[in-house]
């Protein structure tokens, strides 16, 4: 193994200790059933991909003996999939390490900052974002954003899926380290230093009905995310999937910048960053508009996401990490992942 995927194994060992530490379950309750299922297509997802194109290869070129074919080329490409494998255990454990932080934020440091960033927004503003984004996006427009929200989960793992599964190793690390980082850093370190619930819990933590017109307008409209909203503050303090209440920072607003700079760092400002930049804004505007976030929230999610991402570079890298890395590598353009 060799001494960066060290690194990374190593920042996310002490993250896993710390949540072990700070949570409430056993050590052994990390790994449960429920567990298993939600990160289970994230884990196979990619190897299914490389299988069915080496499949249907082997099919064209009518190969004689197919299943020996497959073998030679994990051999071949064997590196590439022990890195996979390696950070695709560290996703999994990140994803188990970060959920249990983020129930434990408000026994660590019980909200305290929605009426600051409120009043952040409303500065910035001139009045809650809310009520512009509500002036000029109608019913349909707040279902289509309320859809892109509900599939940001399947969005991010497939996005970290394939970047775990890249052949351009420098890609394949830079990226997932970068994504753990967001997690730790973003997801726990700051969030329990800038406590807060979001607009969607105003009223149940300080007692104001501040946001009651938006969860009115909202409330008139078949959405998931009063559902959801409903479901996380029923779930305090428990570490089921998807529990756990934070809104500073964005981690739907850092997540959707990451897939930004991977689209970039890929294709260049082809229609893939495009398409990744129109769905980070959608996200964007979506958080406060569906009453999730306030604006300073994502607006300093979208800041601080590519100081990690260029700093990842530099630690594992070293300072010859402006040569732009081949976006495919040796593979053929034709070849996925």
């Amino acid at each position: 193994m060799h001494s960066r995927l060290k690194v990374i194994l190593v920042v996310v060992a002490l993250h896993f200790l710390a949540a072990a530490a700070i949570g409430e379950r056993r050590l052994a309750d990390y790994f449960t059933v429920p567990w298993f299922i939600e990160i289970f297509t994230v884990l196979v997802l990619p190897f299914f991909v490389w299988v069915l194109y080496h499949s249907i290869q082997a099919a064209r070129n009518s190969v004689a003996r197919p299943i020996q074919y497959l073998i030679s080329k994990i051999v071949d490409d064997r590196r590439r999939f022990q890195n996979a494998a390696i950070l695709l255990l560290c996703f999994a454990i990140v994803n188990r390490s970060y959920r249990a932080l983020k129930v434990a934020i408000p026994r660590l440091n019980q909200y305290y900052a929605d009426t600051i960033y409120a009043e952040w927004d409303r500065f910035i503003f001139g009045v809650d974002p809310w009520r512009i984004t509500h002036e000029f996006i109608g019913p349909a427009g707040t279902t289509f954003i309320d859809s892109a929200y509900f599939i940001w989960f399947k969005v991010i793992h497939v996005t970290f899926a394939l970047a775990a599964f890249s052949r351009d190793e420098k890609f394949q690390l830079q990226s997932c380290f970068t994504y753990f980082l967001i997690w730790m850093l973003l997801g726990n370190v700051l969030a329990i230093y800038m406590s807060a619930a979001g607009p969607c819990y105003y009223e149940h933590f300080y007692g104001s009905d501040r946001f009651a017109p938006l969860f009115a307008k909202l409330s008139e409209m078949n959405l998931a995310a009063p559902i959801l909203q409903g479901y996380l503050l029923d779930l305090v303090g428990d570490e089921s999937i998807g529990s756990g209440i934070s809104a500073m920072p964005s981690l739907h607003c850092a997540l959707t910048m990451f897939i930004v700079l991977l689209a970039y760092r890929k294709f260049g400002f082809g229609w893939q960053f495009a398409t990744a930049l129109a769905y980070h804004i959608v996200i964007l505007i979506g958080s406060v508009h569906l009453g999730w976030h306030y604006a300073v929230d994502g607006l300093l999610s979208t800041i601080l996401v590519p100081p990690i991402w260029w700093s990842v570079e530099k630690v594992l890298f070293g300072f010859d990490a402006n040569r732009r890395s081949n976006p495919d590598g040796p593979r053929l353009a034709s070849e996925p992942l």
